[in-house]
């Protein structure tokens, strides 16, 4: 799990879904949808899974399956309440809370974690190999 090979996918979503932004800008907010809160949460979301990879990459480097097993739950769940609280200091600043957006970027959250696990079970078994 050395280098940023490792990492690519998430940067590939990353720009990706800030480059599908960009092109359906007009027809996403004509659905209702919030380009701040879109983008800022895709760059939120990109920096906690940027935070995540360093710690596995920390854990990655220790023979003991116990401690990658704990970097594994300390990033989730310092990625989780993160999450909530930037959800709860949104709910509470914003006028008018935009749902659409919100639900969108728990999807990102979901697709962001989702690569992060793939990741490290392809780490596993190649360190197992």
């Amino acid at each position: 799990m050395s280098g940023i090979k490792p990492f690519l996918p998430s940067v590939f979503l990353f720009l990706l879904l800030n480059g599908l932004f960009m092109f359906f800008q007009y027809t996403l907010t004509g659905y209702g949808f919030s380009m701040q809160v879109l983008v800022w949460g895709n760059v939120f979301l990109f920096g906690l899974s940027v935070i995540s990879f360093l710690l596995q990459q920390k854990a990655a480097k220790s023979t003991s399956p116990q401690l990658i097993v704990r970097y594994f739950y300390i990033s989730f769940l310092v990625k989780l309440i993160l999450v909530a609280v930037m959800a709860l200091i949104y709910a509470k600043t914003a006028t008018k809370v935009n749902k659409a957006s919100v639900i969108a970027c728990m999807v990102f959250y979901m697709v962001y974690t989702f690569i992060e696990i793939r990741m490290l079970l392809k780490a596993g078994k190649q360190k197992n190999a």
